[in-house]
């Protein structure tokens, strides 16, 4: 139930966001829905001072619960709370300094204040939340992320129907920023509110928070920050980088791209997350074969979903971005299709990033994105003066290529004892090539000459070919077990029911 809420929450997030878009370019303009994505993207940083807290609350709650310890899973998130109350106040005082330093990067005088006022607002609402994640982490911690999705969903509607409302009757960016404060705190008190439910006796007290409980939390997390700043610095600071060397009215423009590769890797993300657990499972029962059998399966169909999608995206980008935002952003589907192609090959190999985490070798992970964010960095700002929008998604793909189709699989399969063979033409060959092909043949024959009149046309195509090519996929990637495990998780009662009958027909035989 989790995943699936998981799953519907990301999908309608996506539906809504593909529509709020060009509602709010076309209503605020390109300069000031550029300064939205610019100080959106100041939050993103501030993302990075959860300091791997998040994670680690989430482990050491699911630990004392499996002890039947609540005082200690109280103790933990007393201590997170206090943790990020602290940060929260931190990030507080930051926004107030940069709102007085506005001046320095914003070049039109006019702007200052809009500018200002809408920064401190967003900051207020990001610093009032902060606390909040001591609390999604325990609920994770208790495997009730059926509520946290339902709570994204329920504040969802409330965000997008004030948005229409407000700005629709002619409201400005500063009521944008109104209503991302009111939905952040009605969030966070949904959160507390549905932890007080499944939490024995939660307290949130100074007096129950001690020194060693932030040893434990910080022992964890000083590799899980390693990865959130570098994750941070490689797809948050393009934004930055469009708006110093090309202009802040081309922000708007990247961040079409950038939103929808952003999509893709969350989706495929919300579908692989039970991995990482089901990873850590089998290693503390010393179960290796399961682990090969899980990385094997979760790896063919992880590089098979990903194809169906990056194909999908990158044979009619042109035509969606066309019908969605106008032709006069067309400008935006080239730096797209870099953008697709550097989130496929990140996370077609999602399975080993969950695997890394799964068995405590994310110290591993931790250096090798940290060094592809700092080429990322110097990448993107020495082809962004050479090629503009294209070099700043090209200083992108490089690296995640580098660092994703040679240096990880060969940490990987020394670890899982896998020939780079097997790993290369077996797992990913097989599942990529012939549902790349399946893609590119339906759209040449059938789809690349049609007219598309509307955004509805475009998305119905996309996703009748989606649906095509993933059940040719089906039967050729997987054998006859992966097609049986994959029937389970996807379809167990209609499987189950199969399965029976082809029992019964055999004991009738």
């Amino acid at each position: 139930m989790g995943s699936v809420l998981r799953i519907t929450s990301l999908v309608a997030t996506t539906v809504v966001a593909l529509f709020l878009m060009p509602f709010l370019v076309h209503r605020l303009g390109d300069r000031v829905y550029g300064y939205w994505t610019l100080i959106g993207a100041v939050l993103g940083y501030y993302g990075v001072l959860d300091l791997g807290i998040g994670s680690a609350v989430q482990y050491q709650v699911a630990k004392a619960l499996g002890d039947k310890d609540p005082s200690t899973a109280n103790r933990i998130i007393s201590t997170a709370f206090h943790i990020f109350a602290a940060i929260g106040l931190f990030i507080l005082f930051s926004t107030l300094a940069l709102a007085l330093l506005a001046r320095n990067f914003i070049t039109i005088d006019s702007d200052i204040h809009a500018f200002r006022t809408v920064l401190v607002i967003v900051g207020i609402g990001f610093a009032l939340g902060f606390p909040g994640r001591a609390f999604v982490g325990a609920l994770s911690a208790h495997l009730r992320l059926d509520l946290c999705a339902a709570v994204a969903i329920l504040v969802l509607f409330i965000r997008t129907t004030l948005i229409v409302v407000v700005i629709g009757k002619g409201g400005g960016i500063i009521s944008l920023a109104v209503i991302a404060l009111v939905t952040d705190i009605i969030t966070y008190t949904c959160y507390y509110l549905f932890l007080r439910r499944v939490q024995a006796n939660l307290k949130i007290s100074f007096a129950v928070t001690n020194f060693q409980s932030v040893r434990e939390l910080f022992h964890y997390s000083w590799y899980a920050l390693i990865v959130q700043f570098s994750d941070q610095l490689r797809f948050s600071i393009d934004g930055w980088m469009v708006g110093i060397f090309v202009g802040v009215s081309a922000v708007t423009h990247y961040a079409i791209g950038s939103r929808l590769s952003q999509a893709f890797m969350a989706l495929l993300i919300a579908i692989l997350g039970i991995l990482s657990p089901w990873f850590s499972q089998l290693w503390g029962s010393s179960d290796l074969n399961g682990i090969r059998r899980v990385f094997v399966l979760g790896t063919r169909a992880s590089a098979t979903i990903s194809t169906i999608i990056a194909c999908t995206l990158i044979f009619y980008g042109r035509p969606f971005v066309s019908a969605w935002m106008g032709v006069a952003y067309l400008d935006a589907y080239w730096p797209l299709v870099l953008l697709v192609a550097a989130i496929f090959i990140d996370v077609s190999q999602q399975p080993s990033v969950s695997y890394l985490y799964g068995v405590s070798r994310h110290r591993f992970l931790a250096w090798l994105t940290l060094a592809e964010a700092i080429a990322n960095v110097a990448l993107s700002i020495y082809w962004a003066r050479k090629f503009g929008l294209f070099g700043v998604a090209l200083g992108t793909l490089v690296p995640i290529a580098v660092a994703k189709l040679f240096i990880q699989p060969a940490y990987i399969c020394r670890h899982l004892q896998l020939s780079l063979k097997t790993y290369y033409l077996d797992l990913l060959g097989r599942s990529i090539v012939p549902t790349a092909l399946s893609s590119f043949f339906m759209w040449v024959l059938l789809f690349r000459r049609v007219n598309f009149p509307n955004v509805f046309t475009v998305c119905l195509v996309m996703i009748l070919q989606a649906v095509i090519v993933a059940a040719v996929a089906f039967f050729v990637a997987f054998n006859k077990n992966e097609k049986n495990v994959l029937l389970d998780k996807i379809l167990p009662k209609l499987h189950l029911q199969r399965r029976s009958r082809i029992d019964r027909s055999l004991e009738i035989s």
